[in-house]
């Protein structure tokens, strides 16, 4: 059945309302696929030696002709007896290995999906989690809803939401609203390795804050500009889009799938690529049903501040803006190039809560 969490934060209850898919998904596809696979096998195994029962009855006729029947009959029946134990042998390795893999695949569903976000004991510490995104001056006056739905999620809610702005877009300066920055907030200029940046908290909530960069590193600032303000390493980045509405379970929703695979980043929407090429940054690769090559930001991403470098190692990251202008503009190929080289898998979840709209 559905794994179902009933634990949002530590004060606030939110029943059965979002369901881990993996089952429906996932789980229930394979377990149809093997029970195919292992009846055709067995099919085949009775034909053939439906077959061979065949072969032997028309030996046996024409063995009745020969002189010697008695000789031959008692080699035919050695024949058949060894033929049969054979086999029964191979129908019993077929039949066992089928049920060892059953077995396994159940037994790592059972260990993987038994880890609830309501399995968290209260000496567990909520991690910090964050969301963060970036826009430009054509999205910047209408991402409003967008806001809106980040800081008014359930339960605890994010401990803060990003907004990552350039101080210049093509060359022009980005002018932000009034309701977003009004003339009595000052934005805190400052650094971090060389990378000058203001920051502060904007009036319209106190979630939301504003990271204003001097330098323009394309679509990643929806990650990058948050690295220089987080530095907790197991501090949640969730990234989006400007346009997107997400769900009101979203940040719930990332706690549960990054405690329950806290070495992966967290997506619903990704995909595979397989060319080497600049357009991808570079080639990012991944093993495995769940594991895509690159994950969507427009679904929304969970990732750890540790997975993308600390201190120094944070760096490379924003050598995007030397880059090409594809992978300058890629920046969900360039993100999940950057977890790729740190040796992070990407992975696709399966949520009833975890939706978007446009």
């Amino acid at each position: 059945s559905s794994l179902r969490t009933s634990l949002g934060s530590n004060r606030h209850s939110l029943g059965d309302s979002c369901i881990d898919l993996y089952a429906e998904r996932v789980m229930i596809p394979r377990v149809s696929l093997l029970a195919l696979l292992t009846g055709l096998s067995v099919l085949c195994v009775l034909l053939a030696r439906h077959r061979r029962r065949r072969r032997r009855q028309r030996t046996r006729q024409l063995a009745k002709l020969l002189p010697e029947k008695v000789v031959v009959e008692s080699s035919l029946v050695s024949t058949d007896g060894d033929e049969l134990s054979s086999r029964k042998r191979w129908f019993s390795c077929l039949l066992a290995t089928s049920v060892a893999w059953v077995t396994v695949f159940l037994c790592s569903f059972n260990s993987s999906t038994a880890i609830a976000s309501s399995s968290m004991s209260a000496a567990q510490a909520r991690p910090r989690i964050v969301f963060s995104f970036t826009t430009t001056p054509r999205g910047i006056d209408d991402m409003q809803p967008t806001v809106d739905a980040l800081v008014q999620q359930e339960g605890d809610g994010f401990d803060a939401v990003y907004v990552v702005v350039p101080k210049t877009y093509r060359d022009q300066a980005v002018q932000i609203p009034e309701w977003l920055l009004d003339g009595k907030t000052k934005l805190n200029q400052t650094e971090f390795r060389g990378v000058t940046f203001a920051t502060g908290t904007s009036p319209y909530h106190d979630k939301l804050k504003l990271i204003v960069l001097d330098t323009d590193f394309g679509p990643a600032s929806k990650v990058l500009g948050t690295l220089l303000v987080e530095q907790d390493p197991d501090a949640i980045i969730v990234y989006g889009d400007d346009d997107r509405i997400y769900p009101t379970q979203l940040c719930e929703r990332a706690l549960h799938y990054t405690h329950k695979y806290p070495d992966d980043a967290i997506a619903v929407l990704g995909g595979w690529i397989s060319a080497e090429d600049d357009l991808y940054c570079g080639r990012s690769l991944a093993v495995g049903v769940n594991s895509v090559s690159f994950v969507g930001g427009a679904g929304g991403v969970a990732v750890k501040r540790k997975f993308f470098g600390l201190e120094e190692k944070t760096m490379p990251a924003f050598e995007v803006a030397d880059m090409s202008k594809a992978c300058f503009l890629g920046d969900d190929y360039y993100l999940s190039h950057l977890l790729s080289r740190n040796g992070v898998r990407r992975r696709l979840v399966s949520d009833s809560c975890w939706n978007i709209e446009a």
